[in-house]
C-alpha cells in the first residue's frame, strides 16, 4: 500500500495535520515518480477528503490508494481531530470550513474537488455554497441531510444533550473486537489499522478516542443551527451524493418517526430524493446494504465513482 506523505500546516489559528498521497509520498517499487508540483498544477484536478467525526484523515486510506493514480489526493484530520490541535471552541460548520480553506491556501491549493464523509459532508457542503470558485466538484458521501430540526419531537436541548459518551475501552484487543462486530464481512487488517489512528493509548493500556467528546455539543449545536437546506440550491458545481441507503419506491413517503434505525435509513433516501431536486446538476450513487463508512466497506467502488465523477 501506498504510504502518504505526513505533514503539518497553519491554517488560521488552529494547526492541522494531513496526509498527501503526492509527489512526497513514498513510492511502491516500479511506480514512476510524480513531478513536485503534480498537486498543484497537474491537468487532473487535486481531491480533498473530510472525514467524519471522531474518525481521521486515515479513514480515507483505502480511497487513495485507488484514487491516486488519476489525482492527486489530500486528507485533513480536522480541528480537534487525529493529530490535529484541540482548540476549546471553534467548532461550528462555518469556522471548520474556513480551516480548510486556510490550510487549502497555506499548501498552495486553487480548486479542488472536495469530498467529505458524514459529518465532514457537511462542512464541505458548507465550504461549496461559501466559496464555490474553489470547488470544482462535490462529493457527499452518506450526508446527513435531515436538519435535526425537523426530526418528529426534536428539540434543541434534547439533541444536543444526545451526545454519545467517551468511549474508554480496557484494551486495544477490546476496542477492535467492539468494532470488528459492526464490520465483520469486510474486516481487514489495513482496517484495523486505520480505526486504531482513531484512539490512543493511555499508560495503564486503556484505550479512548482521541476525539474529545465533551466538545460533541458544539458540533451538534452548529448542526442544530445550520440551515443545510438552504445551501443546495446555491451549489454551482456538479454534485455527486453518496448515501448508505436504498432508492426509494416512487411514491414512498418520509416515516413519521425517526426512532429505529430503518426509520432513518428510509428518511435518508427520502431526503436524497429530495436534496438532488435543488442540485443545478447532481448524480446519485444509491449504496444499499452499506454501512455508514463507505471508505471502508466498498473504498474501491467510491474511488472508481469519485475518479470517474471528476474526469475533465
Amino acid at each position: 500500500m501506498l504510504e502518504p506523505r505526513s505533514s503539518f500546516v497553519d491554517a488560521s489559528d488552529v494547526r492541522l495535520h494531513y496526509l498527501a498521497w503526492d509527489s512526497g509520498a513514498s513510492q511502491p517499487a516500479g511506480q514512476a515518480s510524480r513531478s513536485a508540483a503534480h498537486l498543484v498544477d497537474d491537468d487532473n484536478i487535486p481531491v480533498v477528503m473530510l472525514h467524519g467525526v471522531a474518525a481521521t484523515a486515515d479513514t480515507w486510506r483505502l480511497v487513495a490508494e485507488y484514487l491516486w493514480p488519476h489525482s492527486s489526493v489530500l486528507a485533513f484530520d480536522l480541528r480537534g481531530h487525529g493529530l490535529s490541535e484541540q482548540p476549546e471552541c471553534g467548532y461550528d460548520l462555518m469556522t471548520i470550513a474556513e480551516d480548510v480553506i486556510s490550510g487549502m491556501a497555506a499548501l498552495g491549493l486553487g480548486q479542488v474537488a472536495l469530498v467529505g464523509h458524514g459529518w465532514g459532508a457537511r462542512v464541505a457542503l458548507v465550504l461549496a455554497a461559501r466559496h464555490p470558485a474553489l470547488v470544482s466538484h462535490l462529493i457527499l458521501v452518506d450526508c446527513p441531510h435531515v436538519e435535526p430540526r425537523h426530526w418528529p419531537g426534536m428539540t434543541r436541548e434534547r439533541f444536543i444533550r444526545q451526545q454519545a459518551p467517551a468511549e474508554i475501552y480496557t484494551s486495544r484487543g477490546r476496542y477492535l473486537e467492539a468494532l470488528r462486530g459492526e464490520m465483520a464481512s469486510f474486516w481487514s487488517p489495513e482496517i484495523e489499522a486505520i480505526l486504531l489512528t482513531y484512539v490512543c493509548e493511555l499508560p495503564n493500556g486503556r484505550i479512548e478516542e482521541r476525539w474529545r467528546p465533551e466538545l460533541q455539543s458544539q458540533i451538534r449545536a452548529s448542526l442544530w443551527e445550520d440551515r443545510a437546506l438552504s445551501y443546495y440550491g446555491k451549489l454551482t458545481c456538479p454534485v455527486l451524493l453518496v448515501p448508505a441507503a436504498a432508492q426509494p419506491q416512487p411514491g414512498a413517503d418520509l416515516p413519521e418517526r425517526l426512532e429505529q434505525p430503518d426509520d432513518f435509513a428510509a428518511a435518508k433516501g427520502q431526503m436524497v430524493v429530495q436534496v438532488a431536486r435543488m442540485i443545478q446538476s447532481c448524480s446519485v450513487l444509491w449504496m444499499p446494504n452499506t454501512v455508514h463508512d463507505i471508505q471502508l466497506q466498498h473504498p474501491r467502488t467510491l474511488a472508481d465513482a469519485i475518479a470517474h465523477f471528476v474526469q475533465p
